[in-house]
């Protein structure tokens, strides 16, 4: 009879094996974990840094919009002001080229008056002393002198376009009328009755008959020109400057005729029964910001 052999199995080694795995396992688990993790990071790092970029960019667009609305603010509000400068220069040119005009008229007028007195004294000197062998037919004669009728001449309707100002009710322009005469409305002018005043604090001013608001009435001028005092007939527009217009009639209208065309940064003041427009052009477009009477 033959013996078997049986073989031994260690349950040594088998647990050792076992055991061995078991690490390797936990082990790979723990590396997937951690690169898992620092992927994770990392991903959150990469959103953060985008995130911060993102809005570092936006900051700076804002920042940017920011600068060139206020650069924007600030031109317009240079230019306002160089519009303003610009005006008040031309207005004040304008004022005392009529200043001198004024005084040069007023001399004028008080040496005319003065001459014409002289002569009237003159006159009346040489006639008193003529002999009482006059020819008695000379006693048939009559004078008869030129009688002044302010308002029978030629009727302009025009816009006084100047400040607020006084009236008179005689061409001695001595007594205040109780209406006074507003800027920018209509006003009926009478040029063929314009004359000096010879007495009283406004001698040798120019006395203008006009009718306003139905009362015949004297306006006190520099000139016995109507546009030179203000009263701008129907039609009428002029240039100050090559940039600076005034008128009744609006930059658009087809009487306008000017030698060269329109400039951009030009300004039209454009005056009407009741106010004013001003009109400011560019790139071939007017513009216009319209001021009301008060009433």
């Amino acid at each position: 009879m033959t013996n078997a052999v049986i073989p031994v199995i260690s349950t040594a080694s088998a647990n050792t094996n076992n055991v061995t795995d078991k690490a390797a396992a936990k082990k790979a688990a723990a590396k997937k974990a951690a690169a898992k993790k620092a992927a994770a990071k990392k991903a959150a790092a990469k959103k953060a840094a985008a995130k911060k970029a993102a809005a570092k960019k936006a900051a700076a667009k804002k920042a940017a919009a920011k600068k060139a609305a206020a650069k924007k603010a600030a031109a317009k509000k240079a230019a306002a002001k160089k519009a303003a400068a610009k005006k008040a220069a031309a207005k004040k040119a304008a004022a005392k080229k009529a200043a001198a005009k004024k005084a040069a008229a007023k001399k004028a007028a008080a040496k005319k008056a003065a001459t014409d007195k002289a002569a009237a004294d003159k006159a009346a000197a040489s006639s008193n002393s003529e002999s009482a062998t006059v020819d008695s037919s000379s006693s048939s004669e009559t004078t008869n002198p030129t009688v002044y009728t302010p308002f029978a001449g030629k009727a302009v309707h025009t816009i006084y376009t100047g400040d607020d100002a006084y009236l008179y009710t005689t061409k001695e322009l001595t007594t205040i009328a109780t209406t006074p005469l507003q800027g920018n409305t209509s006003v009926i002018a009478y040029p063929d009755g314009i004359t000096t005043a010879l007495t009283g604090k406004n001698a040798g001013d120019q006395a203008i008959p006009v009718t306003y608001k139905g009362q015949n009435l004297y306006f006190k001028g520099t000139w016995g020109d109507l546009t030179s005092n203000g009263l701008y007939p129907d039609g009428y527009y002029y240039a100050l400057t090559d940039t600076t217009f005034y008128g009744v009639v609006k930059p658009t209208d087809p009487s306008v005729k000017l030698d060269a065309p329109f400039l951009n940064g030009s300004t039209w003041f454009y005056y009407f029964d009741g106010g004013v427009t001003i009109y400011r052009y560019k790139n071939n477009v007017w513009t216009g910001n319209t001021f009301l009477n008060a009433q």
